[in-house]
């Protein structure tokens, strides 16, 4: 055990003692490494690249509303339960969304594809709107 617990401690955590092996924290850890992704900037896109290990296209969604990208993923894994004796089971839910602002851009030229475990979106750039002066006639 730890000498520096307190709860003014930023590491003290009241379930240590207790459980010393994580145990509470394995599904915050577990949701922080849900579809990490890199981020890399072309000249004329970005290439968005997600870790989806063990999802197919299937499992996941993308739609665009609004500016706002959002890639949703879903999996459940089910089994009969009745037909096996379990000693163990490590069955997993999974559900993450991440979204991004992309502005203003056309829906149909953004491309995904899933490959190896990873997500590869491409988002071409928003364009830059010219600002054009209209003089209004006084009347």
């Amino acid at each position: 055990m730890r000498n520096d617990l307190s709860i003014f401690n930023p590491g003290f955590d009241l379930f240590d003692p207790f459980f010393p092996d994580d145990f509470f924290k394995r599904e915050e850890k577990a949701e922080r490494n849900l579809l990490k992704t890199d981020v890399v900037e072309n000249e004329n896109n970005y290439e968005l690249t997600m870790d989806v290990p063990g999802l197919s296209k299937e499992d996941v969604n993308i739609h665009l509303e609004n500016g706002y990208l959002t890639i949703a993923a879903h999996k459940s894994k089910k089994e009969d339960e009745n037909k096996k004796h379990f000693v163990r089971k490590e069955r997993y839910h999974y559900e993450a969304k991440r979204t991004f602002y992309v502005g203003d851009i056309n829906e149909n030229e953004i491309t995904a594809k899933i490959e190896n475990g990873e997500l590869l979106i491409t988002i071409p750039k928003e364009q830059e709107k010219k600002e054009v002066r209209k003089q209004i006639t006084i009347q």
